[in-house]
């Protein structure tokens, strides 16, 4: 077999055993809220999503953000709940973890009847898993390990966290964003990392909006303005103002 047959035999089985590998990773994330009570409200794997519409139903839609095609799977409590924040550090666990047990099993079959789809299905599966335990800053954000010891491990770093989650949840609820505190926003203004930083600055605009404090709100939106170079795409688009 020359290099030219081989090569078109194993990029599609790759791009196959990624996409798997990615949708498995993904459920495990969800699956872990789900098992918790909490809903599910996006679910990307390439091009094809799940989301949550305005009438609480969850319709298939095409994702044209070719930025999310790698998976991104998002849950939210129903509730409010004072455990919130432990569940989502397991959530943050759930996809990593399910990523390996699967790789496991897919290297076992792969031992017993071998062929090159289920060597490549394991291998990219535990690598993922792997990977997203390791304390690694991740292109705009940072892995799901790295987020986990973050929130368990005190200072700014939970700090960060704890805020853009309770910022998160609480818009989940539909609430008036300006009954929370000028406080909860202040961790993530003080983020090293821009991303989150930006965030910060988004909602805390959003606060001031809603307060009907037009000085601060235009404040807030001059300092976005200056922030959009250091800022990807991705979130700048997230973020309408």
């Amino acid at each position: 077999m020359d290099t030219f047959v081989f090569l078109l035999m194993f990029i599609p089985f790759a791009l196959l055993c990624y996409l798997i590998s990615a949708t498995i990773h993904e459920l495990g994330h969800a699956i872990v809220g789900l098992w918790n009570g909490w809903k599910l409200y996006i679910l990307v794997i390439g091009p094809i999503g799940i989301r949550r519409n305005e009438d609480d139903k969850l319709i298939f839609y095409l994702e044209k953000n070719p930025v999310l095609w790698g998976g991104v799977a998002g849950t939210a409590p129903a509730t409010k709940n004072n455990d919130s924040i432990k569940i989502f550090s397991s959530i943050l666990l759930g996809g990593p973890i399910t990523s390996i047990i699967a790789g496991v099993v897919f290297l076992t079959i792969c031992f017993f009847h071998f062929n090159l789809f289920w060597l490549l299905l394991g291998l990219m599966s535990i690598s993922m898993g792997i990977v997203c335990l390791l304390p690694l800053k991740t292109g705009i954000a940072y892995s799901d390990g790295k987020r986990w010891r973050r929130l368990r491990g005190g200072g700014q770093g939970e700090a960060e966290e704890t805020s853009l989650f309770k910022i998160l949840e609480y818009s989940q609820f539909g609430k008036d964003i300006s009954l929370l505190q000028k406080a909860d926003f202040e961790a993530l203004l003080d983020a090293k990392l821009p991303s989150l930083r930006y965030y910060g600055y988004y909602y805390l605009y959003q606060y001031y909006d809603a307060k009907n404090d037009s000085d601060n709100k235009s404040k807030a939106l001059t300092l976005l303005q200056n922030m959009k170079k250091d800022i990807p795409k991705i979130i700048i688009d997230e973020c309408k103002l």
